[in-house]
């Protein structure tokens, strides 16, 4: 080959290298920063999920309330037998985690959940979803229990730990609620929701 199409081509593919790794880096940046974060000083930050398994005509849900210091405060799993839809499912998490965090006496609170369009529809206020119109209203109802009442989307990788366990509360034929002690296997959801590889302590 010619001595100049050689170059040519080392740095056209030099270039390509370096555009693929600034990508993955870029997209190393985006994973870490959707990571579980702890909310401000004197909020409680609840994560929610739905899982639904068509297969068991089962719904499981996953609640998990954490303080700004990262500590878990509460966590609750609600597990039903019937045919679920995702949006109105997600929307009766979030119902149920307002209802556990007004039981609690919380007054500042963050719900956060990573079904955006039930979140948007909260805080628009522009009901899209006729099925869970009844459900949006309870909750702008408890909304007003609270001091301070937010609603934030999150992407998956951010909400693990209620994901993994509204998955796992499918299989469950009864609801469980831990308040003081907490199992091993939820402290470590929570260390891998966090990111976290030192040992977690509660």
């Amino acid at each position: 080959m010619n001595a100049k199409l050689i170059v040519d081509k080392a740095q056209q593919e030099w270039f390509k290298y370096e555009n693929e790794t600034e990508a993955d880096i870029s997209k190393m940046g985006r994973q870490q920063q959707c990571r579980w974060e702890p909310p401000k000083e004197g909020v409680i930050k609840i994560n929610t999920d739905a899982a639904i398994s068509t297969k068991m005509v089962r719904i499981g849900v996953g609640i998990i309330a954490r303080n700004w210091r990262e500590k878990i405060v509460k966590a609750k799993e609600i597990s039903e037998c019937k045919r679920g839809e995702a949006g109105k499912e997600e929307a009766l998490a979030i119902r149920s985690a307002l209802v556990m965090a007004k039981d609690a006496g919380w007054t500042s609170i963050e719900v956060q959940t990573d079904c955006k369009g039930v979140v948007d529809q909260i805080n628009i206020g522009n009901v899209q979803d006729s099925s869970i119109e009844t459900i949006l209203e309870d909750i702008g109802d408890l909304r007003q229990d609270f001091d301070c009442c937010k609603f934030s989307f999150v992407p998956r990788a951010g909400n693990g730990c209620s994901h993994s366990l509204a998955q796992f509360t499918v299989k469950l034929i009864r609801n469980v609620e831990w308040k003081n002690s907490f199992p091993m296997w939820l402290i470590d959801l929570v260390r891998k929701d966090m990111g976290v590889v030192t040992p977690f302590c509660n």
